[in-house]
């Protein structure tokens, strides 16, 4: 499956070296870091992977920071991928400048807390709380200023782990050790990782089994805690119900970047490649491909 998934995503490389969502779609700063390291960490067309490089770096604004892609003004989220992929296959001086200056532009974003307002109300009407979670843990949002959730605050505690040694010490261990509190303090009851809280309005909410891969590799060097075993255990048996090949893909990383194996999910995943050819997503595919080569060492610090 790995050359033909390697094939496949190559043939729907955008003339202007970058990839979209799905082949023909206009090319976006996710789908583009994702293929790169892909195709970066199966040896494949060094052509295609150095058009990919160019776009991206084409594409870092002046803040350091990533737009989402082309009409996209603001930098984003996709700045995390943007620097793992950049550095993965970094090989200049100016290229380690991009993804410091894009690591600087991480440290200084962090998702925002409920205004003075909106505590007071709840604390008058005594109200249950809508969410379960330390509101002064502070992460990474989707959007600027909004609510941390643990996929855009794993994706920037990857990068900055990564970057950190050309970075000032003080702020970014202090902003990584805000992100892993976080994402421990937004673990489901019996382990594992739903997108945003662990409750709501009282309701215990389930994990994911992306999301919980997510959280367990960017807290992998705390391999031994408690928390991270314990979602390991509750890792496995998602993925072993789900049919879903981003799922199945992100939890045999992770598993890898953990130094494990699963020769079942394996055969699962090729399985669905198989049938469905995972709809020709480019994110599915790439991650697919990090899964069957050795992509987790791009993630390991």
């Amino acid at each position: 499956m790995l050359s033909t998934a390697a094939s496949s995503l190559i043939k729907s490389q955008n003339t202007d070296g970058g990839w979209g969502a799905v082949s023909g779609r206009q090319s976006n700063t996710e789908a583009t870091a994702l293929a790169l390291l892909a195709l970066h960490s199966c040896s494949a067309d060094s052509g295609a992977t150095a058009r990919a490089k160019r776009w991206l770096a084409s594409r870092q604004l002046h803040e350091g920071g990533w737009p989402l892609n082309d009409r996209a003004k603001e930098p984003s989220w996709c700045t995390a991928l943007a620097a793992l992929a950049l550095e993965a296959v970094s090989d200049t001086a100016d290229d380690q400048a991009r993804t410091t200056k894009a690591g600087s532009w991480l440290l200084d974003q962090a998702g925002g807390k409920p205004g003075l307002l909106a505590k007071l109300i709840l604390f008058v009407k005594g109200q249950k709380r809508a969410v379960r979670l330390n509101q002064d843990l502070i992460g990474w949002p989707w959007t600027k200023g909004n609510f941390s959730w643990i996929e855009p605050t794993s994706y920037c505690l990857m990068a900055l782990k990564k970057l950190q040694q050309r970075l000032p010490i003080q702020k970014v261990r202090e902003r990584i050790e805000q992100a892993e509190l976080l994402i421990y303090d937004r673990m489901c009851d019996n382990g594992g990782w739903n997108y945003g809280n662990s409750e709501v309005f009282g309701e215990k909410l389930w994990p994911y089994p992306d999301t919980t891969a997510l959280a367990l590799i960017a807290t992998h060097n705390h391999r031994e805690r408690r928390e991270n075993q314990i979602s390991l255990g509750v890792l496995k048996d998602l993925a072993a119900k789900t049919n879903s090949g981003l799922a199945l893909s992100w939890t045999l990383v992770c598993l890898a970047v953990y130094g494990l194996h699963d020769t079942s999910l394996k055969n699962a995943l090729k399985l669905r490649y198989s049938e469905t050819n995972f709809l020709d997503e480019t994110r599915s595919l790439a991650i697919a491909i990090l899964a069957l080569s050795d992509g987790a060492r791009y993630l390991r610090i």
